[in-house]
């Protein structure tokens, strides 16, 4: 019963009480791909989303480490901790390998110690080889019965391994396939990709019992695009978003998480939410 009230609080921290939403950004690409644009100066963007008012932020061990106080200091955002590593956006490059391998590196005994509100986990569906799959459910398997006897968040994020469609990994009907087989592993929140249309995201979400947010994938063309994007994530019925790249790679970030935050928890239009943040950068894609 303790553990669920402090399921319960902490998904609060998250996802506004009042508009069931929230306005999180993924800052874990470092343990994915080293060092990228947007991510130079750390400290500066987690700054701006304290300033924007983002819910939480994904951060990995080592960041989370070093800047967990600056956290606490500004007053947010919330801390979910990244608790696996993967191989999966190599592709394409020289370290690339014929699939993609992800492993544990934190606990959740690490979140509990360093203040989070919530784990998060890959689950890749679709390997080439089927042990390698199977690894990933033990993974989430582990991590979720840990979250739930120490009453943390867990959000697994659900996604199509490398090849694992033909044609696309972003085709409604395999989104519903993960994001399903996610929510029945036991995750509080699912996070996973955008299902190719908004009218797929309405039938995913009225479907599952928890919250869905959206990953963003590679920064979009223009701050419109992204504003858009996110405008018909929360029309679709999704609990919010928990983009990274395109957010904190955009020209003006701060204006943009601002405007973000608009569209998300005061269900403004996107030209309405543009002018509140004076996101000077042309809103015409």
């Amino acid at each position: 019963m303790l553990q669920k009230l402090g399921q319960k609080v902490r998904l609060s921290r998250i996802l506004n009480p009042k508009t069931q939403r929230g306005f999180c950004i993924a800052f874990d690409h470092s343990l994915q791909l080293g060092t990228c644009k947007g991510m130079e100066q750390p400290e500066q963007m987690l700054d701006n989303m304290a300033e924007a008012g983002v819910d939480a932020v994904i951060l990995p061990l080592g960041s989370a480490l070093h800047f967990g106080p600056r956290l606490v200091e500004n007053g947010g955002p919330d801390l979910i901790l990244r608790l696996d590593q993967t191989t999966m956006w190599r592709e394409g490059t020289p370290l690339a390998y014929k699939d993609g391998y992800t492993r544990l590196i934190a606990s959740v005994d690490d979140a509990v110690a360093l203040g989070a509100e919530a784990v998060i986990t890959y689950l890749f569906v679709g390997h080439n080889d089927p042990d390698v799959e199977t690894a990933a459910f033990r993974a989430n398997s582990d991590v979720n019965t840990a979250a739930r006897e120490r009453g943390i968040v867990h959000i697994i994020e659900t996604m199509g391994a490398r090849h694992a469609l033909a044609n696309d990994i972003n085709d409604g009907e395999f989104v519903s396939f993960h994001a399903r087989i996610g929510v029945e592993m036991g995750a509080d929140i699912i996070k996973t990709d955008w299902p190719g249309s908004a009218e797929a995201l309405k039938q995913i979400t009225a479907q599952l019992p928890v919250p869905i947010m959206l990953a963003g994938g590679p920064k979009t063309n223009s701050d419109y695009g992204t504003l858009s994007l996110v405008s018909d994530i929360v029309n679709a019925g999704a609990a919010g978003i928990l983009f990274g790249r395109s957010i904190f790679q955009s020209d003006d970030p701060l204006a943009l998480m601002k405007a973000c935050r608009a569209v998300i928890h005061d269900n403004v239009s996107v030209e309405e939410a543009a002018e509140l943040a004076k996101l000077r950068l042309p809103i015409a894609s």
